[in-house]
């Protein structure tokens, strides 16, 4: 029997249903943004009969109606790339104002033109109220247009709605944010604005966070976001000059799928890599969130602990990570990929969503051609359809590199970084101010080698080489070797803000990377520091905002929310493990939140470089959900 599900009220219902479908396609795809463009596209030049729904006016998501006009990173080859050199040709004519990036208003005339060349139907101003299936095998959906309600059915259908709604629907499981408070990444405003030479161009910020899931936080941050003072301003000038600010949020990650596949960061890092991929995703881990302190473990050693932010990586995507688990006749294309939380900064970049689209529509196009299941469609076949168009390449290396966006021009690099195994060469990195590579070689060989261990004890005692000391330490402390404890707990004291320089930008000075290591190592000799570092904010310096790290620390209340977030996890995990210190750790952390003169803000990131319109985010509140969900397990405490 088949089964109409819907979406009531913001429940998910389901009803038995008899019904006679409208139209039958091959494929529907849902949403044509930075993925669903490609995926329409593709499915219509393989000769398959293709409807396409989606609720704006135009396609490209992103790139067009968000106003992204340039790439970050990702993977050149593919149908996109066709897309781009007729948009780059248009632009060199004089017929257009000179914009900087790639125009954003003719790549969705482009795409219009090729989407309707290619023979796919189109539907705007359309959006899914209903997932028709037969078991576990979507059949078809129900749609609205202006128009009026529609059933149409399909063989494949393909969610890239961004937020994997007809997968919602559809009752996939799926992950949302991180695992501490469920929270996705910064989202921002995208803005046009006329640069010198009358060249328009754009600039973003980010603007907060969104509960893309909850309508009524969807409307009262769009509304609060458009008003920011990043764009929205008291004057303008032809310096400053307004064009528009673009409709679509810049929205970097929502609902993510579980597939049949999933793609996590610490799978990556220990080198548990698929062998069958049917694309890569390249980038740096790009975190834009300020609260680094609340990511996963995986996530702070990396960032945190190495310092590794801008150091970037190819990752092999299957395609099982487009197949919800247990389904059939459904795909999710774009950032709802089954990848979690860590490695999404990584994987959705525009060039990699542009592909997984594309890759969607050669998975339908083999599942239809040969009548097999998604999950049954053989490796070999996939993989030569995506070659065909470049969409994969066969000189895709797994590759590392700390580079510009505009260093970066081809999938695999000429200049590739590897970890260190030669004990000499981890010395001679640890010896200067970009220890990173070697801190993770050390993290990667692990306290299984043999050699590695007394070298770095030994040069953690030298007096001279004080880097090589710190970073030796740092490094061990990784491994959660007690040698590493004295150092670790001096930098503390010393509140010593040394800033390295293994990344491009977004180092994290080494106090807080003593913090973090000393929570994970459960040291109750640190807890008095950190009790005072939550109980006062007195100790910072107005001068102790290093200038090349102002990105992330902007002014002096960002560096005290720095301190006291990682003091404040550091302080619950050693609590968590010793009783003596819960009843402590939790009078100090309440009284401190109560206390109005507290001061815990972070400011967002702001491509204007405009530091009079930079957005402040108070964090009082996450804090006080974080702590109160955590003490939960604390009986001892729990009348607080």
């Amino acid at each position: 029997m088949m089964k109409l599900w819907e979406k009531k009220s913001g429940h998910i219902d389901s009803s038995e249903i008899h019904t006679q479908f409208g139209e039958h396609y091959d494929v529907i795809v849902v949403g044509l943004g930075t993925a669903g463009s490609f995926a329409a596209m593709q499915a219509a030049r393989k000769g398959l009969r293709v409807l396409a729904i989606e609720r704006l006016n135009g396609m490209g998501g992103t790139g067009t109606l968000g106003g992204v006009a340039g790439y970050y990173y990702g993977t050149r080859g593919g149908i996109y790339e066709q897309i781009d050199e007729q948009v780059t040709k248009y632009q060199k004519q004089d017929d257009f104002l000179p914009f900087k990036g790639m125009h954003s208003e003719l790549k969705s005339w482009v795409l219009d033109t090729e989407i309707a060349s290619a023979g796919a139907e189109v539907h705007y101003l359309s959006y899914v109220i209903g997932v028709y299936m037969q078991d576990r095998t979507v059949t078809g959906l129900r749609w609205v247009s202006p128009a009026g309600i529609h059933q149409s059915s399909a063989r494949i259908v393909i969610d890239c709605s961004g937020n994997a709604e007809v997968c919602e629907m559809a009752g996939c499981a799926f992950q949302l944010g991180r695992s501490i408070d469920g929270q996705p990444q910064p989202f921002s405003n995208v803005v046009f604005k006329l640069y010198e030479n009358q060249r328009v161009g754009n600039f973003y910020t980010d603007s907060g966070y969104i509960d893309i899931t909850n309508p009524e936080d969807v409307t009262s941050t769009i509304l609060e976001s458009n008003r920011l003072p990043t764009h929205l301003k008291e004057q303008y000038t032809e310096q400053s000059m307004l064009l528009k600010t673009n409709q679509l949020l810049g929205v970097r990650e929502t609902r993510t799928i579980v597939g049949e596949a999933q793609v996590t960061l610490k799978d990556y890092l220990d080198d548990r890599l698929t062998t069958e991929p049917a694309f890569y995703a390249y980038s740096n881990l790009d975190n834009h969130g300020k609260d680094i302190a609340f990511e996963s473990d995986t996530q702070q050693q990396w960032l945190v602990a190495a310092s590794l932010w801008g150091l970037n990586f190819s990752v092999p995507i299957p395609a099982g990570t487009l197949i919800p688990k247990g389904y059939d006749g459904l795909l999710a294309a774009g950032r709802s990929l089954s990848v979690d939380h860590d490695i999404a900064a990584c994987v959705r970049q525009k060039r990699d969503m542009q592909k997984s689209g594309e890759t969607a529509a050669n998975l339908a196009y083999l599942a239809i051609s040969d009548s097999v299941r998604l999950s049954e469609i053989p490796y070999k076949k996939l993989q030569a359809l995506q070659l065909e168009t470049g969409c994969l390449s066969l000189d895709s290396s797994i590759e590392l590199r700390d580079t510009t966006p505009q260093e970066h021009t081809s999938q695999a690099s000429n200049s590739q970084l590897k970890w260190l195994t030669d004990i000499e060469a981890i010395r001679t990195a640890l010896s200067t101010d970009k220890p990173g590579i070697a801190i993770w070689s050390v993290r990667r060989l692990g306290a299984a080698y043999d050699s590695l261990l007394p070298s770095l004890i030994e040069w953690i005692q030298t007096g001279q080489e004080e880097l090589l000391r710190k970073n030796s330490a740092i490094a061990l402390g990784m491994l959660g070797h007690a040698a590493s404890l004295p150092i670790l707990r001096e930098m503390v004291v010393n509140r010593d803000l040394y800033v390295p320089r293994s990344s491009r930008k977004y180092n994290q000075p080494h106090v807080f990377t003593a913090i973090y290591l000393l929570g994970t190592m459960k040291d109750q000799e640190v807890m008095p520091e950190l009790l005072t570092i939550l109980d006062d904010a007195s100790f910072i310096d107005t001068t102790a905002v290093d200038n090349k790290n102002q990105e992330f620390i902007f002014d002096t209340d960002e560096l005290y929310f720095q301190f006291f977030s990682f003091s404040f996890i550091a302080a619950l995990r050693i609590a968590d493990a010793y009783e003596v210190w819960k009843i402590p750790v939790a009078d100090t952390i309440e009284r401190r939140l109560k206390d109005p003169h507290t001061k815990l803000s972070v400011t967002l990131k702001n491509s204007s470089q405009d530091v009079t319109a930079t957005v402040r985010k108070e964090m009082k509140g996450k804090i006080e959900q974080i702590f109160k969900q955590h003490i939960k397990q604390w009986d001892s405490v729990s009348s607080i």
